[in-house]
């Protein structure tokens, strides 16, 4: 009884989340702000320019969707400080993903969570 209701508690905060994230526009910041007042910007979405630095990526088959998948881990510096972000994306043929390298002057936008959960990214 009490898993199902974790599962349930779960599935409601995932359905929280993506309510909040699509109803509420992203709030420019600077990278300093994100770390100086971080209760205030926690599990908001926020907007943030910099340049990707030491960018990695996971690259991997959906087990059961079997699509591929590509988890970019990377850096954002705007000049202010820098922090880490991830943007998991479909990538393959049929799909045209934007794909990061390093230097790559961008717009993010995602959830401050500590790091930032991305989910939209513009490239410059």
């Amino acid at each position: 009884m009490t898993e199902m209701m974790m599962k349930l508690a779960g599935v409601l905060m995932l359905t929280f989340v993506l309510f909040v994230s699509t109803a509420w526009p992203a709030e420019p910041v600077t990278i300093n702000s994100l770390f100086t007042y971080p209760e205030v910007y926690r599990m908001k979405v926020v907007q943030v320019e910099g340049t990707v630095r030491n960018y990695h990526m996971n690259h991997f088959i959906g087990h059961n969707t079997k699509l591929e998948k590509c988890i970019q881990h990377f850096m954002v510096d705007d000049g202010t400080g820098t922090i880490q972000a991830s943007y998991a994306t479909l990538c393959g043929s049929g799909v045209n993903p934007v794909m990061l390298q390093d230097g790559d002057r961008i717009t993010i936008e995602g959830h401050y969570l500590g790091t930032l959960d991305v989910r939209s990214v513009r490239k410059h």
